[in-house]
């Protein structure tokens, strides 16, 4: 139950530090484009400014120039922009109320008028003017395309070194998905954008001044905008998928450890009861005077001998860990020839009269390593320990050392059951023990390879296992060469 309780916290915080994470970096995500939209309709709209002032200025020049034309008519003349000139006798329908004004106006006056006949539209300018000794009103009508090819013209003349071009266009807007599709294709650069609009009035009523730039003038902008902020989101997201990354990583490690040393309090009180539980029968035997004779009192106070060997021994190990994760484990590391370090491994195998014995095979002229003597030999006497602990009645038990390329390797092999698939990764953990039948009947605090491991890898080398369930397991020691 306490497990899984402390799965369901571990889920519980990843689950708020994901809502934690993710909301605000969704909101920066919707700020961001939202500020990038904003940029660009500042841009378009600081454009739009700008060249409607210049469309003004521009559409000034070019009535005084339809002016100039028609005065130039009304004095007898000609312009290129007439295209014809008649008397304006019997006005039509459409033109009756201009034609009232300008009977109204002086020698020389004019007005404009715009009449619309299907789908073409025809600029007129009506003037008074004197033939024959009499007053009459001229009817001219403009050359629409001699004022469009004008504008250019003007423009030019007026704003030299504008890149923009313009022209005269109709006033109708393209419907909003036009608009986009236009956008789209302009940002492409195979396409020009209307930066601005005015409409005419007369005689180019229905008409509208347009200034283009080539491509998309706000794309580059954009584009910048665009790509920072995408960068900018690459980085957050990679940032945030290494924070998230990091941290399930020391939360997975936190509720590992937390599991682990549930379970090591679990084991190491379970061990430690054992022994005291016989300490405290001996003692008690002891004290109520129950000993028959000499002799059993000898076997009481052995017993009490031989368990407070075993608590010295689980005391031991567990400072032994203490220093190694400290980091106060002090090595003094010394050239030693490898069977001089087995003898050493013998004496203290011998010393602990473990029930079983084991063959020792060394290969000829293996070369010396540089190692604590102490420390390496206890770490083969616990991977000996463990042989001997987890074997059944027939214990086959070889210590082999041998070269490995140019390291030595120091294997203990054993016929025990093996260790199954999914403890393989984890049997060098600290506090973690096999769960099954043997692993509860047998003593151990989970220290022992995991100490082996350590002092192994503070000498530069490495511990390996080869194992094969229902055969037996090769723990392999391999250290550089001096």
């Amino acid at each position: 139950m306490a497990g899984t309780s402390e799965l369901i916290e571990f889920r519980r915080a990843f689950v708020w530090l994901l809502c934690g994470m993710l909301l605000p970096s969704v909101a920066l995500v919707a700020f961001g484009v939202v500020a990038v939209a904003n940029e660009r309709a500042a841009v378009e709209r600081r454009l739009t400014e700008d060249y409607d002032a210049r469309l003004r200025a521009l559409a000034l020049d070019l009535f005084a120039r339809l002016d100039k034309a028609a005065d130039a008519v009304a004095a007898g003349g000609t312009d290129p922009l007439i295209a014809s000139v008649q008397s304006l006798d019997s006005p039509s329908p459409e033109l009756a109320v201009v034609a009232r004004r300008a009977a109204t106006l002086p020698i020389g006056g004019h007005v404009f008028a715009t009449t619309e006949a299907g789908n073409e539209r025809r600029a007129y300018a009506l003037l008074r003017s004197v033939a024959a000794g009499s007053e009459r009103t001229l009817l001219a009508q403009y050359d629409l395309a001699a004022v469009a090819d004008l504008i250019p013209r003007i423009a030019e003349a007026r704003f030299p070194r504008d890149r923009a071009a313009f022209r005269v266009a109709p006033p109708r807007e393209p419907v909003p998905p036009l608009i986009a599709l236009r956008r789209i294709v302009a940002e492409a650069g195979q396409n020009a954008t209307v930066v601005a609009r005015i409409s005419l009035g007369p005689p180019l009523e229905g008409f509208a001044l347009a200034a283009e730039l080539p491509g998309d003038p706000a794309a580059p902008l954009a584009f910048r905008n665009r790509t920072l902020y995408i960068a900018l989101l690459v980085l957050l997201y990679g940032g945030i998928g290494v924070g998230f990354g990091l941290t399930i990583r020391e939360m997975r490690r936190a509720y590992k450890l937390s599991r682990l040393k549930t379970d090591f309090v679990a084991n190491i009180s379970h061990e430690l009861r054992t022994p005291l539980t016989s300490v405290r029968l001996f003692a008690e035997t002891l004290r109520e005077g129950r000993a028959e004779g000499p002799e059993e009192v000898k076997e009481c106070v052995a017993m009490l001998s031989s368990e407070a060997d075993r608590l010295s021994r689980m005391v031991q190990r567990l400072l032994d860990w203490s220093r190694l994760e400290a980091g106060r484990a002090n090595l003094e590391l010394e050239r030693t020839q490898v069977p001089a370090l087995l003898d050493r491994i013998g004496e203290a195998y011998r010393a602990q009269q473990l029930p079983a014995t084991y063959e020792t095979k060394v290969e000829a002229q293996l070369p010396a390593v540089n190692v604590d003597p102490d420390a390496m030999a206890q770490v083969v006497l616990n991977l000996l320990t463990n042989a001997v602990k987890y074997t059944g009645g027939d214990k086959r038990i070889r210590v082999h050392a041998r070269r490995a390329g140019r390291n030595v390797a120091i294997e203990v092999e054993d016929n025990g059951p093996g260790v199954r698939p999914h403890d393989r990764k984890r049997i060098f953990e600290r506090f973690y023990r096999g769960d099954n039948l043997l692993s509860r009947q047998t003593e151990g605090t989970g220290l022992g390879l995991a100490i082996a491991k350590k002092i192994v890898e503070l000498h530069g080398g490495r511990i390996e296992l080869d194992t094969r369930v229902g055969e037996g397991s090769t723990f392999r020691v391999i250290l550089p060469a001096a």
